[in-house]
């Protein structure tokens, strides 16, 4: 069994002038129409070292239905044309728009591109009816991620502790996924 700490957090300040974008050929757009593999490719090469594991275990129909369906956004970053990130927004609660999963591939990390990458899904999060954007992290993710949201003004709501079985050791991500996380790390 693995435990990790969840943290739960809103933004509920609109954000401010757009974004510039970072000097070079950078773009964060929509991707309509994300095949699943490419989806789970994606995820796996942005999250296999914070042990992002859940949108993997789930079978084609249920991942399909949860990509494609009308009040989820995927947004890609590229730099000069290279996948550097991506980020999915769910708008089910027209309200509180959730930012589901958040993360760029371990090349470009650091680069100072998950400041434009957020400051711009915020743009495209909020809308006249939007009170709030909410988000949750854990300590599984990087070690930056509580303040790099804090930053972007973010505030802690609750946090809570889950536990499940190690992804490692079922099988869904490689005994090498996260290796600065114990195997079978308990709280």
């Amino acid at each position: 069994m693995l435990s990790w700490r969840i943290t739960y957090m809103e933004r509920t300040a609109p954000p401010g002038e757009a974004p510039v974008a970072p000097a070079g050929d950078t773009n964060f757009k929509l991707q309509p129409n994300m095949s699943l593999g490419l989806y789970r490719d994606l995820h796996r090469k942005v999250g296999e070292n914070w042990l992002w594991w859940e949108r993997l275990a789930l079978d084609d129909e249920t991942l399909g239905n949860l990509i494609s369906h009308p009040e989820t956004d995927i947004h890609t970053l590229r730099v000069a044309g290279v996948l550097a990130g991506f980020a999915e927004l769910d708008r089910s609660d027209g309200s509180a728009p959730a930012i589901r999963y958040f993360g760029l591939l371990p090349d470009f990390i650091g680069r100072r591109l998950g400041g434009f990458m957020m400051e711009s899904l915020l743009h495209l999060a909020w809308r006249p009816a939007v009170r709030r954007v909410t988000l949750d992290t854990c300590d599984l993710d990087h070690p930056a991620a509580i303040d790099f949201y804090r930053r972007h003004q973010f505030k802690e709501t609750r946090t809570e502790v889950q536990t499940a079985e190690d992804p490692r050791e079922t099988g869904i991500l490689p005994k090498t996924a996260g290796s600065h996380i114990p195997l079978n790390r308990q709280f």
